[in-house]
């Protein structure tokens, strides 16, 4: 009886969602049986990949191609080949594996790729078409989104408590007439602090009656997630980027807040003394004498008999060299100027899209070119390793003196140091500069509105983000924008920030 033939099978659950109407697991799964049986071949099952193509970096994928180079099997079979990859590094490492003759065929429904340099071509095609057809359905979905945020609208499936419906040409989102009232009672029973939160959890669910929008009573998690979301007074996070929804809030921003003071979720500021607030500004320091500030709260009674509280920020006046005599400044205007300081960091969400694009085309770039350079500095560190070997044989037989091998042994390992670094660094430089770009320009859109629903530990800790040597000086507030944010602090003296 011959030995029929290993081959490997690979199913890819779709994770993007230009892909979203290719076949389930099931069905990719019935496909691959069937083509194992018509070509007579021994299957070694893969688990199915859980991570888009997009990227590079697939564990499946990953470990597929590293039992390949083994030469664990030669053949793999799957749905259709452009499954395989959507990203160029990965398409490469299937080129390269076939070009080796460590990988001779690649079986499709409808299609096989041979290892020969016709069928090489014409993969080549198919996985270029396939990222090209994914990177323009991206951009399409990036357009589409974009579009919606500029309307106001929300651009996804209606959270509990809303239902998506059609408002002219375009959709949204609109009270729920059957569960908004119950969140909104939900609330306000939850901001007057009588409740622990599995108490106001049965409440909704056994004497309200809350439900899902599927019909099941609330689930304990759901309702924790729903009392912590801003979207349910307007403003929500999609896309990594946050933003004003131009929808029916359920509730007003006062009341989110006090449930979150009420559950335990945020502390409630203590007004009637210094000892024990925390304030969020005192990270200021004074210019003339160079002390920090301090601050305290003053209660003031009204002329309606209820209390109000301000608080103040003022010189610690601990210099024992200055008579300091800056003024006071009371925390709203203190605010007020580090909204206006903050504003010129902040752009237009269609600036950090042009901006994404430049970077990520430059990554690429990068990338590619250091890619492409692996191989030389592989070969130099191969060559190196060599000569180091030499070197040695050379000091043993006594054609060097020690002195000449020492000298040339420190020149060639700090060679060899240099170039390993070259080859370890090949893709972490690029991506953590990428990472940290992508996260500069994310933050920096809507950052004015982000400082204000903020609490007061993130308010200082966005201040600290953006700037040093917060100084103040006559009651007017200065600052040194930290790298990378004052080219965007500086922008409007330079037309060409972007580039």
């Amino acid at each position: 009886m011959v030995a029929k033939t290993k081959a490997f099978v690979y199913l890819r659950k779709s994770q993007d969602r230009e892909d979203r109407q290719v076949l389930s697991i099931e069905g990719q799964l019935q496909v691959a049986r069937k083509l194992v049986s018509q070509h007579h071949l021994a299957p070694i099952y893969l688990p199915a990949e859980q991570e888009s193509a997009y990227r590079k970096g697939r564990p499946i994928f990953n470990d597929l191609m590293d039992k390949i180079e083994r030469g664990e099997a030669r053949h793999i079979v799957c749905w259709d080949a452009k499954r395989l990859s959507r990203n160029p590094i990965d398409a490469g490492r299937i080129l390269q594996a076939m070009s080796d003759d460590k990988l001779l065929s690649i079986i499709s429904e409808g299609q096989i790729f041979h290892a020969t340099p016709n069928d090489m071509f014409f993969l080549t095609l198919m996985l270029g078409m396939s990222k090209k057809e994914s990177d323009d359905t991206s951009a399409g979905v990036h357009r589409g989104y974009q579009t919606k945020y500029e309307r106001g609208e929300y651009p996804s499936f209606a959270p509990t408590g809303y239902i998506n419906v059609k408002v002219g040409h375009n959709r949204n989102i609109a009270p729920d007439p059957d569960r908004a009232p119950i969140f909104v009672k939900v609330c306000e029973e939850a901001a007057t602090g009588k409740y622990t939160f599995d108490e106001l959890w049965k409440y909704a669910r056994d004497d309200l009656g809350f439900t899902s929008r599927y019909g099941q009573p609330i689930k304990r998690s759901s309702l924790w997630a729903m009392l912590q979301n801003s979207l349910y007074y307007g403003f929500y996070k999609h896309g990594g980027e946050w933003h004003w929804g131009e929808y029916e809030r359920l509730i007003s921003q006062d009341l989110f807040d006090n449930v979150q003071v009420a559950m335990g979720w945020k502390k409630k500021r203590t007004r009637n003394t210094t000892r024990g607030t925390f304030y969020p500004y005192k990270i200021l320091a004074c210019a003339y004498c160079g002390h920090n500030l301090t601050a305290y709260t003053k209660p003031k009674k009204l002329a309606s008999g209820e209390t109000a509280y301000y608080t103040y920020y003022v010189c610690t006046r601990k210099s024992k060299t200055k008579k300091c005599n800056e003024p006071q400044i009371d925390e709203l205007s203190l605010q007020e100027q580090l909204e206006g300081l903050i504003s010129p960091i902040q752009i237009t969400k269609e600036d950090a899209q042009e901006c994404l694009s430049l970077i990520r085309y430059f990554h690429a770039e990068m990338t590619e070119n250091r890619t492409v350079r692996l191989a030389d500095w592989r070969k130099d560190q191969k060559e190196t390793e060599t000569k180091l070997a030499q070197l040695l044989e050379m000091r043993m037989s006594k054609e060097l003196t020690h002195d000449e091998f020492l000298d040339s042994k420190a020149t060639l390992n700090e060679r060899l140091v240099r170039t390993k670094q070259q080859i370890d660094q090949v893709h972490t430089n690029a991506d953590r500069w990428l990472e940290l770009a992508e996260g500069l320009f994310s933050n920096a859109v809507n950052i004015v509105d982000t400082f204000k629903i903020a609490d007061d530990e993130e308010r200082k800790q966005i201040l600290l983000e953006l700037g040093s040597n917060w100084q103040m000086s006559n009651k007017k507030v200065r600052f040194t924008p930290r790298r990378p944010y004052e080219l965007l602090a500086n922008r409007t003296s330079d037309s060409n920030w972007r580039g």
